[in-house]
């Protein structure tokens, strides 16, 4: 079956009225010359008919003897106009004979043969019949019908486009209201950016729509700061209490009677703590991301950050005994965005790279692509499964059995990218490593 593109409402109003149109004009190629060629008969036979009329007048008035000698040996009358268009014959009869026939009928004019439409119609007068023949020739009523023809056409186009650029505009005029709709919902990245200006339309259906959308646009505003106020709540709620067992914890520490195990035990509550920490932070980082919290509206240089989220894992890279190849282009120019949410999303490719790579090393690129900025950060790692790269940028997805992961690394540079426009894209390979690659907008 073929795929058909998706097309706007109003493409494909005007696509129906083009199509129809065309349609109309198609039967009308076939209709027309018929109906043209009947009409120009006939006009020829009421031609003939209104001049038989005005011969049999004349001869009513003027008498026969006017056209026929009695005397000469050939009881006839003709007369032809110099272009042999059209021509009028009375002949008298040798008897009685009615005839009112109008057809097809060929007669030869200083030797040519010259084919005319022909009114036949007999009259009595003194006593005698008589023929009258009034014809007009075919090539006439052939050039008659031409030009009929070209200007029925001509007027049918004039019509068929007429009422198309009327039809497009009527079209127009009335999807105009949901054309408004469509782009203030387009133009719209938050629910507080919704323009709630009303649509000025006669039309209910689109008054309706209007009506309906701005009340679920401020459902949905509701929605978001009530959650962004649950979230807020509740982090400030959480870390509360996580800061002061962590002050507890620490002056436990400082009392030296404590035993080794104790202390054990102590410090991997506080180990406990900081990934609790960490990870309400980081929701709440999120929440701030999608109410758009963040300006960006900062000049940021990518190799800047690249060179400071090195020097920020360079303590991990040593641990692992990994090699950081740093490979950047000077010449890409500064970015739009936010300098602490790039920070912290080139952060965590890099960190994420290390805690998946054993051996060999973590590549971090900058270039210029068509004119776009591409950062590619590349590892050796262990890879990703491919039937876990659809889901790797999902809240609370470990695909790893490390315990200090809540699967949240991803999902917030996902957020970060998004919120930036930023196009990522992941490839990976098991036991060669993975490459997640940055697009940023022009």
């Amino acid at each position: 079956m073929m795929n058909l593109p998706k097309l706007k409402f109003k493409s494909k109003l005007a696509l129906f009225n083009a199509l129809s149109k065309i349609i109309i004009v198609t039967a009308l190629l076939f209709i027309v010359p018929w109906i043209v060629g009947e009409i120009t008969i006939r006009d020829t036979d009421d031609l003939l008919i209104r001049k038989l009329d005005q011969v049999i007048e004349l001869v009513d008035s003027l008498g026969i003897d006017e056209y026929i000698n009695m005397d000469a040996e050939i009881k006839a009358f003709g007369s032809y106009n110099i272009l042999k268009e059209e021509f009028i014959a009375i002949e008298q009869l040798d008897k009685d004979t009615s005839i009112d026939v109008i057809e097809y009928s060929q007669r030869i004019i200083d030797n040519e043969l010259v084919e005319y439409r022909v009114l036949s119609y007999s009259i009595v007068k003194n006593g005698n019949s008589y023929l009258i023949e009034i014809g007009r020739s075919i090539t006439t009523i052939n050039r008659f019908e031409q030009n009929l023809k070209r200007f029925a056409f001509l007027f049918l186009l004039l019509i068929i486009l007429i009422t198309f650029i009327a039809d497009v505009s009527f079209i127009q005029y009335l999807l105009n209201p949901f054309e408004q709709i469509v782009k203030k919902l387009k133009n719209t990245n938050h629910p507080s950016s919704f323009d709630y200006t009303t649509v000025n339309t006669k039309t209910h259906d689109f008054a309706y729509l209007d009506e309906t959308i701005q009340g679920l646009m401020h459902k949905i505003e509701d929605a978001f700061n009530n959650e962004r106020e649950y979230i807020s709540n509740v982090s400030h709620e959480l870390l509360t209490p996580i800061s002061i067992i962590q002050s507890k914890l620490d002056n436990i520490l400082s009392d030296k009677t404590i035993p080794d195990t104790d202390l054990l035990k102590i410090m991997d509550s506080k180990h406990t703590l900081g990934r609790l920490t960490k990870m309400v932070r980081t929701l709440l980082m999120m929440s701030r991301i999608e109410n758009e919290e963040y300006l960006l509206t900062e000049k940021v240089n990518l190799n800047t950050i690249v060179n400071n989220v090195a020097e920020e894992i360079e303590d991990k890279i040593e641990a692992k005994e990994l090699e950081l190849k740093i490979s950047l282009n000077n010449s890409i120019q500064a970015i739009n965005g936010n300098e602490n949410l790039l920070f912290i999303l080139i952060y965590n490719l890099i960190n994420n790279a290390i805690r998946y790579t054993q051996k060999g090393y973590i590549k971090i690129e900058t270039a210029l692509v068509n004119q776009r900025v591409v950062l590619i950060v590349s590892d050796t790692g262990i890879g990703i499964l491919p039937e876990n790269l659809p889901h790797i940028f999902s809240r609370f997805r470990n695909f790893s059995n490390q315990k200090d992961s809540f699967g949240l690394g991803l999902a917030l540079a996902k957020k970060i990218c998004d919120y930036h426009k930023i196009e990522i894209e992941v490839t990976s390979k098991i036991d060669q490593g993975t490459a997640f690659t940055l697009t940023f907008k022009k």
